[in-house]
C-alpha cells in the first residue's frame, strides 16, 4: 500500500510539474508574441491582444496568489527577450573578447527590465477592486515604471508600447501633446480595456462587455481623428537648404579592420562627390576611420575634397581633445577649406558599449567597452546647437535620440534634428528598424524635421509630422539628396515636456484609487 501511495504521489507531482511548465510556456510565448507589435513587424493588434490577455489572466481576476507575480515576470521577460534579442549581436563582432557579456545581454538585462515593472502588477492586482480601476491603475503605474527605467541609471527607453503605432503616422500625432510616454499610457489602457472585454465575455456580462469595447473604440477613434485632422492641417514645406546623406553600408568587422580604414574613407568621399550644389553633406556616426583631432592636416585634405565653396561636411568621429586628452564620440563640422569649425560631443553614452558601469568599483577583469578599442569614452558637456551657415542644428548621436527632449538645449529649439548613428553593430536584426521608428517619434514630439544618417541601417529624412521625405533602404549603399523640410510652431510637448503626461497620470491614479481601492 505504501508503494502504491508513493507512485500516486509521484505521478501527481509529475503532472503538477508538467502543468506548471506548460503554464509558464504559455505566458512566455504570449509575452514574446507581443514583441511582434514593434518594428519591423508592426503587428499592433497582436500586441494589444497579447497584453489584453495578460491583463485578463493576471490582474483582472479577484483571487491573489504568489504565482501571479511569477507569471507576470515570465510574460514580461518573454516580451523583453524577444524584443531585445539583438543586444547579443554586438558581442559576436569580437566574440573571443566579449563572450563573458553574453549572459547579461541575453538574460540579465531583460530580467532586470521586467522586475522593475512588477510593482505595477502587484499594486493594481492587490489594492484595486473594480476591473476598470485595475486597468487604469496598471496602465498608469506601468508607464511610470517605464519612465523610471528610461531616464534613471544608464537609461534604456526602448521597448515602449507607444511605438507599436509606428505603422502609420496618423496614430502617432498625439506625441505632439503627451510624448511617447503619454501614447504608451493610452496603448496599455487600450489593451486593458480589451482584457476587460474578454473577462466580461467569459462571465456572460454583455452590458459591461459592450461598455469596455466602446471605451476601447473611443480611444482608437481619438487617436485616428486627432491624427487625421493634424496631418490635414499641416502640409510639408521645405527650406531652401539642401542636404546629401551618405550611407556606405560597411559591416562592423570591416569598419574595425585598420587595414581597410583608407578604403572606407574613400568610399565616403566618393559617395559625397556631386555636380549639383548641396549645403550640407552628412556622414554617419564614427564614419571617419581614424582618431580625429583638429590638427590632423592630412585627414582634412580628404574631408574637404568633395566640398565646394559654402558647403559643409558633418561627420561622426572618435575625437581626441588635444588640451585634455579626453576622447569623445563626436560630430565634427568641416568647411570647404578643411577647417574644423565646431564639434558636438555625445552626452548619453551606451552602457557596456561605450563605457563600463562602475568600472572604478568593480574589477572587470581587464574588459573593454564593446565599441571602443581605446578605453571608455568621455561624456560631453551639455546639449548644444550647432549653428552652421544660419541653420541651427540639434545634434543627437546614436541612441541619444531615444531620450525625448534630453538632447535639446534648454530654451533653444533649433531648426532641424540631425541624428548620426551606426546600426552596423546589430546586423540584420530588428534593431535598425526599431531605432528608425524611435528616432522618427522625436520629430513629431518637437515639431522639428529630422535628418538621420547611418552607416548600416536606414538613413532617412522626416518632416515635422513624421512623414517620410526619402530614405536609403536597409542594407544598401548610396546617397540621398533632398531639401530640408521647414519646422512648424512648437508643440505642447515641446513646451511642457512630460508635465502633461504626469498630470494625466496623477488624475488617473487619483480617480482609480478613490473609486476602487481595497
Amino acid at each position: 500500500m505504501t508503494l502504491i501511495h508513493r507512485k500516486i504521489s509521484k505521478n501527481v507531482r509529475n503532472r503538477r510539474f508538467g502543468s506548471g511548465l506548460r503554464s509558464y510556456g504559455r505566458y512566455f510565448l504570449a509575452g514574446a508574441s507581443a514583441a511582434l507589435g514593434f518594428a519591423p513587424f508592426q503587428l499592433s493588434l497582436i500586441f494589444l491582444l497579447s497584453f489584453g490577455w495578460f491583463f485578463a489572466k493576471i490582474i483582472a481576476e479577484d483571487q491573489w496568489t504568489d504565482g501571479n507575480l511569477v507569471h507576470a515576470f515570465v510574460f514580461l521577460i518573454g516580451l523583453h527577450m524577444a524584443g531585445l534579442y539583438w543586444l547579443a549581436f554586438p558581442l559576436t563582432v569580437n566574440f573571443a573578447r566579449h563572450w563573458i557579456l553574453m549572459p547579461p545581454a541575453v538574460i540579465l538585462i531583460p530580467a532586470w527590465l521586467s522586475l522593475q515593472l512588477l510593482p505595477a502588477v502587484f499594486i493594481a492586482k492587490r489594492y484595486c477592486r473594480g476591473i476598470y480601476e485595475k486597468a487604469l491603475t496598471f496602465a498608469a503605474l506601468f508607464c511610470a515604471g517605464l519612465f523610471f527605467l528610461g531616464h534613471y541609471g544608464p537609461g534604456f527607453p526602448w521597448i515602449l508600447p507607444g511605438y507599436i503605432w509606428s505603422c502609420h503616422e496618423i496614430f502617432l500625432q498625439t506625441l505632439s501633446i503627451y510624448g511617447i510616454y503619454g501614447l504608451t499610457f493610452i496603448t496599455v489602457w487600450l489593451s486593458g480595456l480589451m482584457g476587460c472585454s474578454y473577462v466580461f465575455h467569459r462571465k456572460k456580462d454583455l452590458k459591461n462587455r459592450r461598455k469596455s469595447l466602446q471605451g476601447a473604440l473611443f480611444l482608437m477613434l481619438s487617436l485616428t481623428i486627432f491624427g487625421f485632422v493634424r496631418l490635414q492641417g499641416h502640409g510639408t514645406e521645405f527650406t531652401q537648404r539642401s542636404v546629401r546623406l551618405v550611407q556606405c553600408n560597411i559591416s562592423q568587422k570591416d569598419k574595425m579592420d585598420q587595414k581597410l580604414s583608407y578604403g572606407n574613407l574613400r568610399r565616403h568621399v566618393d559617395l559625397s562627390r556631386h555636380d549639383a550644389r548641396v549645403d550640407f553633406i552628412i556622414w554617419p556616426e564614427a564614419s571617419i576611420p581614424y582618431l580625429y583631432h583638429e590638427q590632423f592636416a592630412q585627414l582634412h585634405e580628404h574631408l574637404k575634397s568633395p566640398l565646394k565653396i559654402g558647403e559643409y561636411l558633418i561627420a561622426g568621429a572618435v575625437r581626441k581633445d588635444l588640451p585634455t586628452s579626453n576622447v569623445y564620440n563626436s560630430a565634427v563640422v568641416v568647411d570647404h577649406r578643411g577647417e574644423n569649425i565646431c564639434n558636438y560631443d555625445k552626452i548619453r553614452l551606451v552602457a557596456f558599449g561605450e563605457y563600463l558601469p562602475l568600472r572604478k568599483y568593480i574589477p572587470f577583469l581587464g574588459l573593454q567597452s564593446i565599441a571602443s578599442e581605446i578605453g571608455d569614452f568621455d561624456v560631453g558637456g551639455a546639449p548644444k546647437l550647432l549653428e552652421i551657415n544660419g541653420l541651427r542644428m540639434v545634434m543627437a548621436i546614436c541612441y541619444e535620440a531615444a531620450f525625448p527632449l534630453e538632447f535639446i538645449p534648454a530654451g533653444q529649439r533649433g531648426d532641424v534634428i540631425v541624428n548620426l548613428t551606426n546600426d552596423g553593430w546589430f546586423g540584420p536584426t530588428s534593431e535598425p528598424f526599431q531605432h528608425l521608428q524611435i528616432v522618427r517619434a522625436r520629430a513629431i514630439e518637437t515639431g522639428l524635421p529630422l535628418i538621420r544618417a547611418t552607416n548600416y541601417g536606414i538613413s532617412a529624412v522626416f518632416d515635422p509630422l513624421g512623414r517620410e521625405i526619402g530614405r536609403i533602404a536597409f542594407n544598401r549603399s548610396g546617397f540621398l539628396d533632398c531639401r530640408i523640410p521647414t519646422s512648424i510652431p512648437e508643440t505642447p510637448y515641446g513646451k511642457f515636456g512630460d508635465l502633461l503626461f504626469f498630470v494625466f497620470l496623477m488624475i488617473s491614479l487619483i480617480y482609480a484609487f478613490r473609486r476602487g481601492t481595497v
